[in-house]
């Protein structure tokens, strides 16, 4: 029997992408994200407008003669955020770490998910799927989890690259399964384009890492006698415990949110303390706060100059209405907004490199605004390459 490839979402856009891999009565469906939709949105609108992949038998509790398995790359909202519409139990595989800090968001009450069966699948061991083969390696991205997943039906091998980056803490995991793959003469290689969406990417002088990042977060410490605000995402568990390792080596207290607090001890980081604003009052330059939008107006408590670092914390960007609100709060506070990101992928020019390395019998560029700009590259660099358009389905004999 055949296998179909059909593209669901995220051909021209920076997450929601999904596709589906089906052989006889066996359907896998990976990612399973979205990029933006308020809670209180109904599937069925959702779905009508495609901002749900086109999936109607999961998300209006339709009967289907397709077995459907969900394998997640990692707990991104665009990678994972449609796991809440789901109207039957469905199970949705994903790593360990990945299902630890998705079973923490439950808790809490930040994610909800009561139809999603969450199973983990190890590294680099293989499940079976009716005729299908699927198998997780662990890559290097801004969250604890991060996998790179390929899909085999005995005769012909897909991979999903998730999202990845080169010049993160664990390069060499990407090194590893890019050795794999190469070893594998993969038929169809899946990869993420996100940097390809912005201009001036490969600008060393410009481009963020961890590294950089925490050298950057140090030297502002050392600087200001001000207290330090920083507005983080909960989910980059590694980068949490890195800013309050560099804050503690440099003489302040970090402080958490109450939310923060739960998910980095469940996460078995050490020695988080959770805010007390009157000693942050009483002595400002020993600590460090965090902040989420969400309670910005923590901060009016606070009657003195503070610096504020925007490290990935929602609003992600200008795009999100809520950053103009953030901006005119801090302006009418006469402070700076100061933004200190580093991106969890990967370079344009290392992404062609990964391409190279893998040399796939034909690669798709998606999770990207301008994914023809990726695809003229991997042709100038000798590559197949295909454009699929939303919809679209390739047979493979």
């Amino acid at each position: 029997m055949s296998t179909q490839v059909k593209f669901l979402n995220g051909l021209n856009t920076i997450g929601g992408n999904v596709v589906t891999f089906t052989n006889q009565q066996t359907r896998l469906i990976m990612d399973f994200g979205v990029n933006f939709a308020p809670t209180t949105t109904p599937a069925t609108d959702l779905l009508n407008d495609g901002t749900l992949p086109n999936l109607p038998s999961l998300f209006q509790n339709m009967q289907s003669d397709l077995k459907s398995t969900i394998f997640v790359s990692h707990l991104h909202l665009d990678h994972m955020g449609a796991l809440r519409y789901l109207t039957s139990p469905t199970d949705v595989y994903m790593s360990q770490n990945s299902a630890d800090l998705y079973q923490v968001l439950i808790n809490l009450g930040v994610e909800h998910a009561p139809y999603a069966k969450v199973k983990v699948i190890d590294y680099e061991k293989p499940i079976n799927f009716g005729p299908f083969e699927v198998t997780f390696f662990e890559t290097d991205h801004d969250i604890r989890g991060a996998s790179v997943i390929r899909v085999s039906d005995g005769k012909h091998i897909f991979v999903h690259s998730g999202d990845v980056r080169l010049d993160g803490s664990h390069p060499e995991r990407v090194e590893h399964w890019a050795d794999v793959l190469h070893d594998n003469k993969i038929d169809l290689f899946l990869l993420e384009g996100t940097e390809f969406s912005f201009e001036n990417q490969n600008d060393e002088f410009v481009r963020q890492t961890e590294q950089s990042l925490q050298i950057d977060f140090a030297n502002i410490i050392k600087e200001t006698e001000k207290l330090v605000v920083v507005n983080p995402y909960e989910r980059n568990i590694d980068r949490l415990l890195a800013l309050q390792n560099t804050a503690h080596e440099n003489g302040r207290k970090f402080l958490w949110d109450h939310r923060f607090t739960v998910i980095l001890r469940s996460m078995g980081i050490k020695n988080v303390q959770e805010i007390d604003w009157l000693k942050v009052m009483s002595e400002p330059s020993h600590y460090v706060v965090q902040n989420r939008f969400d309670q910005l107006h923590d901060l009016d408590q606070f009657d003195k100059q503070f610096v504020y670092l925007h490290m990935n914390g929602e609003p992600l960007g200008e795009y999100d209405p809520r950053f103009s609100e953030l901006s005119t709060y801090l302006e009418t506070r006469n402070v700076a907004l100061q933004l200190m990101g580093a991106s969890g992928h990967a370079k344009p020019d290392d992404l062609v490199a990964l391409a190279q390395h893998v040399n796939a019998k034909q690669t798709v560029p998606w999770h990207s605004f301008k994914p023809e700009k990726e695809a003229s590259e991997l042709v100038s660099a000798g590559l197949n390459v295909y454009l699929p358009t939303k919809g679209e389905i390739l047979n493979y004999n």
